[in-house]
């Protein structure tokens, strides 16, 4: 039994007993708060409606979060064509330099700051929005911890020199002299560099590309330097429906340029040939990371959380108004049990809920003395319905029962009660019984039509004049007198 009473201890799902306002319903509900309910509900679902078709569209800004982070570039692609290359032309006549063999683009890759591969750069099949080829390098960018630090250790060199035979496949030539003059006579001669960034659209985490282009001058006198420090993000998408992995991106989306002038015999100097021009390219070391937090289901379920309760604060006032109604109506209930006529007066008011007349059947009353009797009647009723009242009366109750009967007597009533076997055995019982007392025996014995005989119910379903065939003369008068035909 112990264990039996503590899992009852233990149960936090208990039910409370409310005792209802009426027959038909337990709480007290208005129509006014009916539909404010309704209101408040199809907006909930509305809004929540809303909140997830944005979230499933990517409406949703998500928090982004930017700082310095270093990399291993484990995840970095560098075979999508980052670089490409091409002769800038403004109009078909003008000479190509690597058309014409006047210019050759070499690429050298160094590991550890020394040069250990060097190759004529081949032109690919890709051309620019002006119909040239795209010189695309292939990029071998290396990175090795030194004393704990991430650095570059594998660079590239892109430079273009001027054409020798050695340089040449078999059955290539260089270009004359005459058109290497009017080459270097044109004016503009520019070689476009092209980088391809790829980056996150937060609006929806797909991946978007841009280009950027840097120009560099070809000049017969000078040798133009860019040194390229390509920079690079490490994207975390954290878009899960609630647990999961995010996703992690690495892509090429800036660079840094330094641009120097030096002359042809310093770049002749340092890479052996005729150089016009030298494109150096490394990596950053560290890069940015990028975190984008989508909104999960649970940040979605809050939001709508938050803006439902904003949206049930009205239930405050509906609640405060449901109250008041109630009180008035129990307020008037029990005006009507003490005057039955009470429930029969229409009662007209204007707009600002000032009584303009009052009407009983067919006759008129006063406002004024309506309004005075209604106040001085509310108030006593507002006084039965206090607790401490209920009591006092009841407690009046039994002592003018304790004057007309014994103690002895009342106490009696503990053990007595409806016979279940009274469904059934009521007939029989007075049918066995003497005829002198058959009327006796069934006025005092108890059956269910005592459950409800002081009942609301009873009162409105039942004649109140066919009571005074049942009573003692001396009593008839007395009902007979307050009798109210409602």
């Amino acid at each position: 039994m112990k264990i039996f009473n503590f899992l009852k201890q233990m149960d936090v799902f208990g039910a409370p007993l409310f005792q209802r306002v009426d027959q038909n319903a337990q709480i007290y509900k208005s129509i006014f708060g009916g539909v404010v309910s309704l209101l408040i509900f199809s907006s909930s679902l509305a809004y929540a409606i809303w909140e997830f078709y944005k979230w499933n569209t990517y409406q949703l800004n998500p928090k982004v979060s930017t700082f310095l982070y270093a990399s291993d570039f484990s995840l970095l692609d560098q075979n999508y064509g980052i670089i490409k290359i091409n002769y800038w032309k403004d109009h078909n006549d003008k000479i190509d330099p690597f058309e014409s063999k006047i210019l050759i683009p070499l690429i050298s890759y160094t590991e550890n700051y020394v040069v250990v591969e060097t190759e004529v750069l081949k032109f690919s099949n890709e051309t620019s929005y002006n119909g040239n080829q795209f010189l695309i390098p292939q990029m071998k960018l290396g990175f090795s911890q030194i004393n704990g630090s991430l650095m570059t250790t594998s660079e590239m060199y892109i430079y273009f020199v001027k054409c020798s035979e050695e340089l040449l496949n078999e059955n290539e030539k260089c270009a004359p002299q005459q058109i290497i003059d009017d080459f270097f006579k044109q004016p503009l001669n520019t070689i476009v560099m092209q980088i391809h960034y790829n980056q996150l659209n937060s609006k929806n985490s797909s991946i978007e590309q841009s280009v950027q282009e840097f120009l560099i001058q070809i000049e017969q006198e000078n040798c133009y330097t860019l040194n390229t420090y390509l920079q690079t993000t490490n994207y975390e998408v954290r878009d899960q429906f609630l647990f999961g992995e995010p996703h992690h991106y690495e892509f090429v989306n800036g660079v840094q340029i330094q641009s120097q002038t030096n002359s042809v015999p310093y770049c002749r100097q340092a890479f052996g040939y005729e150089t016009y021009s030298v494109i150096y390219i490394e990596m950053r070391g560290n890069q940015y990371k990028t975190i984008l937090e989508y909104p999960n289901i649970a940040d979605i379920l809050a939001n709508i959380g938050s803006i439902v309760s904003v949206l049930f604060m009205v239930r405050i006032l509906i609640t405060q108004l449901n109250s008041y109604f109630l009180h008035q109506q129990v307020i008037n209930n029990l005006i009507s049990f003490y005057y039955p006529q009470f429930q029969n007066i229409k009662i007209l008011k204007n707009w600002k809920q000032q009584i303009i007349r009052v009407q009983l059947k067919n006759e008129h009353i006063d406002p004024k003395e309506f309004q005075h009797f209604y106040r001085h009647i509310k108030s006593q009723m507002e006084l039965k319905m206090t607790l401490i009242n209920i009591l006092y009366e009841i407690s009046r109750l039994y002592f003018l029962i304790r004057s007309i009967k014994v103690r002895e007597e009342i106490d009696r009533c503990h053990s007595i009660g409806i016979s279940l076997s009274s469904i059934y055995q009521q007939t029989q019982e007075i049918e066995s019984t003497p005829k002198s007392t058959s009327r006796k025996t069934e006025q005092v014995l108890l059956n269910n039509l005592d459950v409800n005989i002081l009942s609301l119910n009873q009162r409105k379903h039942e004649r109140l004049e066919s009571i005074e065939n049942e009573i003692p003369i001396e009593q008839s008068d007395y009902y007979s007198l307050n009798t109210i035909y409602s």
